[in-house]
């Protein structure tokens, strides 16, 4: 079994090759994106996509709602780059991977032209995207919420339907968003019955982060308001 301090070292050299990066743009790219999809494979615990698919996704819905709420271009830019890069440190081990992609993607940003505040918005936003509760950016509450919503069948990998997260994102058909009047309205698309007070906590803590964003939170289902938590 390869050491963690090993794996850590490889993801550097992989992911440094002396060509640094400032924007969203600059990053992605192939080279990215076959680092992201090796996660998929590299462990065999993996049930949930953490590769391109749920990259992109996070990085597109981060742009949505920084953009629908009217934040300016460089704040934008910003936090799609944290959404794209967010589980990168996937690829030494899936525990702790939120503070491991703050470690190496802050290595990456030390030769970029970004200011200090900016590098830290990005690396910030990514240590604290698995725990929630506290943000200290607008960028840190969207990467949030846009990392939980991706709870769809799109996002299982190889089939284990004893798996308790395996078969709740099966019951998931898609995942949908909006911004409206100060609202985020989440739509979970579904042809079974979705019962989210079974469990609030993952709903309140999104609701919690829109709340960071100065915006009320509602749950749909189908299209038919679930839940509204304020």
């Amino acid at each position: 079994m390869k050491t963690y301090k090993y794996l850590y070292k490889k993801a550097k050299k992989v992911l440094f090759p002396g060509v640094y990066m400032d924007t969203f743009e600059q990053f992605n790219n192939d080279d990215i994106f076959k680092i992201l999809d090796s996660i998929n494979t590299m462990w065999e615990y993996y049930v949930v996509c953490h590769g391109k698919y749920h990259a992109m996704f996070v990085a597109n819905t981060v742009e949505y709602l920084l953009k629908s709420l009217s934040y300016d271009k460089k704040t934008i830019d910003l936090g799609k780059t944290a959404g794209l890069l967010h589980d990168i440190g996937c690829i030494v081990g899936r525990w702790n991977h939120a503070s491991m992609s703050a470690a190496i993607v802050s290595v990456w940003l030390e030769s970029t032209h970004l200011s200090p505040e900016e590098k830290n918005m990005i690396t910030q936003a990514i240590e604290n995207h698995s725990r929630g509760k506290t943000y200290s950016s607008a960028v840190d509450a969207a990467l949030y919420i846009a990392d939980k919503i991706d709870a769809s069948k799109k996002r299982n990998l190889t089939p284990k339907p004893n798996h308790v997260r395996y078969k709740e994102l099966s019951t998931i058909d898609n995942v949908k968003i909006y911004v409206k009047d100060k609202t985020i309205t989440v739509d979970y698309i579904t042809s079974d019955i979705l019962h989210i007070d079974k469990n609030k906590s993952p709903y309140n803590s999104i609701a919690e982060a829109a709340k960071h964003l100065g915006c009320a939170c509602h749950f749909n289902i189908n299209g038919k308001e679930y839940s509204e938590l304020n």
